[in-house]
């Protein structure tokens, strides 16, 4: 009776076990099912969804447990973690639901170091409601000059200097073939521009804030451009319409993310990759047949917007399976209900690996144990967060003598 009884319960339990093995095999195969085959009840990040596009939103085995969203101020860094946060998923047509190209990086030193890579339209207001210290917004790096991706240098370099950072931002990027097309030239006449401005912050504490310091980075070949507080940051060309585009890889504590900026697919990226990369956040546009729709453009420019200047996903496809790295990123995608099934259909044609589409505010943790993805809920109201200043940059000037005329022109009653 004993035995019958012992065996009822072992039969019992192992249909349990294959009960739940079946459900978590068509829970995962619902949630493939629902990324591939976006439809209108799909609630994309834009309209409040909150769940990464991801069929993999855990890869590995994490050295710490995760909320299921990140919310800024709650998580602090552990030392030997790095989280990236995609402040801009969006394409040069910048638009409510995404803002354009950026992507910025923290990592666990006793610095708490963080890092934007290209900042387009819209990604510091992202970046506003992360309660991150503005005062730490010292560190910038471009892959390239188009105005998708420097954008919000201007409030950057100036608005946030208003906020509190009173450092001068770095701003590494690469050289041009001619010096009218580096980085410095870059830099040099955007402080031109704006002028104006800084000469309005004399006596204003930001004031030694307001300023840009250029670094330019080799536009042809690998190097080693940054080495400070257990960060390295090393840059690689690659094949964006003509020379002065490239990409970067950060290293720290063991783990690294490959950022390509937009780029075709390349040999310089998957050489970047080389020795093993956790984050591989690769740019990628519609199918021509896609983007000609949505861009109400001919089929053949269509195939010249995508195939010869940028990544289509069939093609990202090809790139991450020879990347291998433990979590890719299809980014600079135009997210709505009619690109993202195709584009992430026609990437798995190539690649069955863990892969996550980014939306503005998809947050990746990284540790040598794993990969979390999650999507962020900020603030939008948020006030900057005051920290740490050197105060590196020039001495405070004097302000200004208000213009004469003033007197008689100004409203007292």
């Amino acid at each position: 009776m004993k035995n019958s009884i012992c065996i009822l319960i072992a039969v019992l339990v192992f249909l349990c076990m294959v009960t739940a093995d079946v459900s978590a095999g068509k829970t995962k195969a619902a949630a493939e099912k629902k990324l591939t085959q976006i439809d209108e009840s799909t609630k994309l990040a834009y309209e409040g969804g909150t769940l990464p596009l991801t069929t993999t939103p855990v890869v590995g085995k994490p050295d710490r447990k995760y909320n299921p969203v990140f919310k800024p101020g709650t998580e602090p860094l552990d030392p030997d973690e790095i989280r990236v946060t995609i402040l801009g998923s969006g394409d040069p047509f910048v638009k409510r639901s995404q803002s354009s190209a950026s992507v910025l990086i923290e990592v666990g030193n006793k610095e708490r170091d963080f890092f934007f890579f290209d900042l387009g339209s819209g990604a510091l207001a992202n970046f506003n409601g992360l309660k991150i210290p503005v005062t730490s917004t010292t560190k910038v790096f471009l892959t390239h000059l188009h105005a998708d991706h420097v954008g919000d240098m201007p409030t950057l370099v100036w608005s946030l200097a208003k906020s509190g950072r009173r450092d001068p931002v770095e701003v590494f990027g690469p050289a041009g073939e001619t010096q009218k097309l580096g980085t410095s030239s870059y830099i040099q006449h955007l402080q031109a521009a704006h002028a104006w401005d800084t000469e309005s912050m004399s006596g204003h504490p930001g004031q030694s804030g307001a300023r840009a310091i250029a670094i330019e980075v080799p536009y042809d070949k690998p190097a080693k451009i940054y080495d400070r507080n257990g960060v390295t940051i090393s840059s690689f060309p690659v094949i964006h319409i003509m020379s002065g585009a490239v990409g970067y890889r950060l290293d720290y504590n063991g783990s690294s993310v490959v950022f390509t900026g937009d780029t075709r697919p390349s040999k310089t990226t998957l050489e970047a990759c080389k020795g093993g990369v956790d984050l591989l956040i690769h740019e990628t546009f519609p199918s021509p047949k896609v983007f000609a729709k949505k861009a109400s453009i001919p089929d053949e420019q269509a195939e010249l917007v995508v195939n010869d200047t940028h990544t289509s996903p069939i093609a990202v496809g090809k790139v991450f399976r020879k990347a291998e790295a433990r979590m890719s990123v299809m980014w600079h995608l135009v997210v709505d209900h009619e690109t993202v099934g195709p584009a992430y259909k026609e990437m798995r044609s190539q690649y069955n690996g863990p892969t996550t589409i980014a939306q503005d505010l998809t947050v990746f943790n990284i540790t040598r144990g794993g990969v979390v993805v999650r999507q962020a809920i900020i603030d939008p109201v948020a006030w900057p967060v005051i920290g740490k200043s050197n105060i590196t940059g020039p001495p405070l000037a004097k302000p200004l003598n208000p213009p004469g005329w003033w007197a008689g022109a100004l409203f007292t009653e």
